[in-house]
């Protein structure tokens, strides 16, 4: 499907074959799907002044959370395309990334390194951290210990305690951007993707450094990760190439698609029947994954298993903040937003 405008995020409905994205124009599509992967537009909705830069289902599908380069955080009813709620200056910078914490929590990264934690009952800012130098590529979440993992362009790895409201540990400086995260191998390792197209690999509670580094898709950066299993992530890279890539062993399984220049985002359907893909060509894809990786096993099960203790045993870094001797030179930070502001102002 052509968009018409170049698409940064995407995501599909939790239950029903609707997919979201929100366009460079400020704009949030809303596609369904059917099992031939066609596409028919629902819903177009003028949600921002400036580009839509991430979309989030949340309360079971009901709503659309999106995110803007306005510093704004919307929220758009799925049935009617009306605005349920909209918080003008969620922070103080363009907001780049959005991920769902919890089935009332949010959280968003923004443009100069500001994370905030968003109670959606409350409709209040529960939590703020300010452990980053430069943009939020990146978040996931460990729900069994209830700590955010960010990524940033000042080349650090974050690990926020929300149960504390604290950081718990910040990688050392890495020479190169982080761009993508997630969480893999049963909790036990934190994959991030790079600049320069190396796969950096992070043993759960040992953040200072990484433990493994794979370098097969480089020099293209990595733009984007997805969790397809416990043993198996989805790479989208600059050179619009989309991967299935194994983790430990390490290796590139199989090409998945491509799109003509670089790779956005990427989302996988209710069923993991789909797999969504945007870029900077305009387009939305929409790819059989079922069909594309028939006959790929994967890795073996317990093939080259880290030998680090269980997640929920291990302590994490004793000092939170990375050493300053390898600083990289980044943007200055800006005043940090009021927390007390409500989350969504009744429309």
């Amino acid at each position: 499907m052509d968009l018409g405008a170049n698409a940064f995020g995407i995501d599909f409905h939790p239950s029903k074959s609707l997919v979201a994205t929100g366009l460079i124009d400020g704009h949030l599509h809303l596609y369904r799907y059917d099992t031939e992967s066609s596409l028919v537009r629902e819903r177009k909705v003028r949600a921002h002044k400036e580009s839509c830069r991430a979309v989030r289902f949340i309360d079971d599908g009901q709503r659309i959370v999106t995110a803007s380069a306005d510093c704004s955080i919307l929220a758009t009813d799925v049935e009617t395309g009306a605005s349920v709620a909209h918080l003008q200056n969620a922070h103080e910078d363009a907001v780049n990334t959005l991920i769902t914490v919890t089935e009332t929590t949010i959280a968003s990264g923004d443009a100069n390194g500001c994370v905030k934690i968003w109670d959606t009952r409350q409709r209040s800012c529960s939590h703020e951290f300010n452990v980053h130098e430069d943009y939020i590529s990146a978040m996931t979440f460990a729900s069994d210990s209830m700590k955010l993992v960010a990524t940033s362009g000042d080349g650090t790895l974050s690990v926020c305690n929300l149960r504390t409201g604290k950081l718990q540990s910040q990688s050392e400086f890495s020479e190169d951007e982080l761009l993508s995260v997630v969480i893999m191998k049963n909790g036990r390792k934190v994959i991030c993707g790079t600049q320069n197209g190396i796969l950096m690999l992070y043993s759960w509670g040992f953040f200072k450094d990484c433990s493994d580094r794979f370098v097969d898709l480089s020099p293209n950066s990595v733009d984007v990760l997805l969790k397809l299993d416990e043993d198996r992530v989805i790479t989208g890279c600059d050179n619009g190439i989309i991967s299935l890539v194994g983790i430990l062993p390490n290796r590139i399984i199989q090409p998945i698609g491509s799109h003509e220049f670089p790779i956005e985002d990427l989302a996988l359907s209710h069923d993991k029947k789909f797999l969504g893909s945007t870029a900077h060509d305009s387009m939305l894809k929409l790819w059989d994954l079922e069909e594309i990786i028939e006959g790929s096993n994967g890795n073996a099960s317990g093939a080259a298993e880290d030998s680090d203790s269980d997640k929920e045993d291990m302590d994490l870094d004793n000092d939170p903040k990375p050493s300053r001797g390898t600083k990289r030179k980044t943007r200055s930070k800006s005043t940090p937003v009021d927390t007390r502001t409500s989350f969504f102002a009744d429309m």
